[in-house]
């Protein structure tokens, strides 16, 4: 470990448009201090400093996914969870639970109806009755790939006490057969009537699977993460491993109180930022703002969307309210709550009819109480409509995007709305050229946090189904597809001077990979490796037993 370091001899992309590419980088005291060529970096380094003959491979700085769940993910691993994304049918279902870590509960998670083969082809359907004959009187909870539904067997329901005379929740659904009896599928905050019910891994097991994961990340260039959803005890575990000196990635957390329910009320929220340091942390852990739900999915059908679902239906606002206008108007509150604060909101949004209600929120909120800059976000943005995009430039608002859903969801979403509709979605290409700021992101455990897959896709290359190719116009190159991971999530961050690109005063956060990922083709693109990982000058992760210091 160090926090002084020459790199030289390669290719360094600063993404500095003033600085351009240079040959070799200088970090010193967890700031980059030199960039430039071989000669003139060298001769600013001090005598003794370590160096790292670069042998031709590229520098770029850290990878930051925007919109990461570090700690769900840390506990979606095979001694916590059934990993159930490549089961093909239902008797892979079966034989990966029949594999279930030990423990009272079975928690699974993973599963779409696109990819088991029963589900697709509309022989089965999920249900507790298929469940029970697998998990016998086991409590079992397996969650929807999308984390907004879980499917469940009867002992679970039973300790929940769901019953056909259960009521709906806010802003959820228990899903009934033609009698009346819950199905075992649960969605959005219903999942909260069983999750909440799970026993939870010990503090030692989550802080240790949390430190693993971010090796894991490190391993692959990643040195910063958005943690989107922050209740006060995962905050807790962050500080832990901070002061514990585990943290290997910088982590802006994104404080929310209620999940797995995505109401939050007003009043509810004013008292929560009231109660709360928002001002807490540094440069490797701070927080960034709050996390706010417009709406839910659209394999759920629960997105808000201006034309209809095949199968009948807008989807919903799920704020608080009953019908449309009051749900707008508690949208519109949750913003002017945060605006009035000076608290930067996350909104998760994914329907077109959703975003517009956001953007109007904002607007509003704005003209009320000017806040320049304020840099709110709307996360994933699956379906914009086309009159938005020049109103989010205008505000300053910045999108998310999830390339690696549009990656991995093709089937599931061209089943709901089709393959026109699906087409316009994550529209990466349109918002940069309208001057919309756009950091795109995993969204792990939803998909694995593979940034190489979401620039692949986003730049044209083909993907494991039809549906996750972009037509040429809607593509990007693939220095504005990297950008998307470095400097776009940075500015979202208010950090643009911090970190995001390798310019003196910079944070000194960088990847060495074996070959260039502006240049790879399509193939080895997916295949580069980050063979040294550095945060703030210390190396985080070495590959190569060879790439030694010299």
């Amino acid at each position: 470990m160090t926090s002084d370091l020459l790199l030289r001899g390669g290719l360094v992309r600063t993404f500095d448009t003033e600085l351009g590419n240079a040959t070799a980088v200088l970090v010193s005291g967890g700031r980059v201090v030199a960039v430039g060529d071989d000669d003139t970096v060298s001769a600013a380094a001090a005598p003794g400093t370590p160096s790292i003959d670069l042998r031709g491979q590229t520098v770029l700085p850290g990878i930051n996914d925007a919109h990461l769940h570090l700690a769900w993910y840390a506990l979606s691993g095979p001694e916590f969870c059934v990993n159930l994304t490549a089961a093909a049918d239902l008797a892979e279902v079966r034989r990966a639970l029949d594999a279930a870590p030990p423990g009272e509960w079975i928690v699974g998670r993973g599963w779409r109806e696109t990819t088991i083969a029963e589900f697709a082809d509309g022989s089965a359907a999920p249900s507790r009755a298929w469940l029970d004959e697998v998990t016998g009187a086991r409590p079992t909870v397996l969650h929807h790939a999308s984390s907004h539904s879980i499917w469940v067997n009867s002992a679970a329901l039973e300790r929940a006490g769901i019953t056909a005379r259960t009521p709906d929740p806010t802003a959820g659904e228990i899903l009934r057969d033609a009698a009346g009896e819950p199905t075992g599928i649960l969605v959005e905050s219903a999942q909260e009537l069983v999750a909440a019910l799970v026993p939870q891994p010990s503090r030692d097991e989550r802080l240790d699977a949390t430190a693993r994961t971010m090796a894991r990340l490190n391993r692959l260039g990643v040195t910063s993460v958005t943690d989107p959803i922050v209740p006060p005890g995962l905050w807790q575990d962050y500080r832990d491993l901070h002061a514990a000196g585990r943290l290997t990635t910088r982590v802006t957390a994104l404080l929310h109180w209620n999940w797995p329910s995505p109401t939050t009320s007003a009043a509810d929220l004013a008292r929560a930022l009231d109660s709360t340091d928002l001002g807490a942390g540094d440069d490797l852990l701070r927080i960034g703002g709050i996390k706010l739900f417009a709406d839910g999915v659209p394999t759920h059908c629960t997105a808000w969307m201006h034309r209809p679902y095949p199968g009948g239906g807008h989807g919903s606002l799920v704020t608080a309210g009953s019908g449309d206008p009051e749900q707008v108007r508690e949208l519109h509150e949750l913003i002017a709550v945060a605006q009035r604060r000076r608290v930067r909101v996350q909104v998760h949004v994914t329907g077109d009819r959703a975003a517009d209600a956001v953007v109007d929120a904002i607007e509003a909120a704005a003209a009320a109480d000017p806040w320049p800059d304020a840099r709110h976000v709307l996360i994933h943005g699956t379906f914009l409509s086309p009159e938005v995009h020049e109103r989010l430039a205008r505000t300053g608002t910045g999108v998310i995007t999830s390339s690696l859903m549009r990656t991995f969801s093709g089937p599931s979403m061209v089943r709901i709305v089709g393959e026109d509709r699906w087409s316009e979605a994550f529209p990466a290409r349109t918002l940069l050229d309208h001057g919309v700021v756009v950091a795109d992101s995993s969204d792990a455990p939803v998909t694995e946090p593979d940034w190489r897959r979401g620039v692949a896709t986003f730049t044209g290359e083909p993907g494991p189904n039809p549906f996750s190719l972009l037509s040429p116009e809607k593509r990007l190159d693939r220095e504005e597809a990297l950008r998307l991971w470095t400097t776009g999530p940075a500015w979202l961050e208010h950090a643009e001077s911090r970190k995001g690109t390798l310019a003196p005063g910079r944070l000194a956060d960088l990847a060495v990979f074996d070959r260039d990922p502006v240049t790879a083709s399509g193939r080895d693109l997916l295949e580069a490796r980050s063979v040294l990982t550095v945060l703030g000058g210390h190396v985080v992760s070495e590959v190569d037993a060879d790439q030694a210091f010299t």
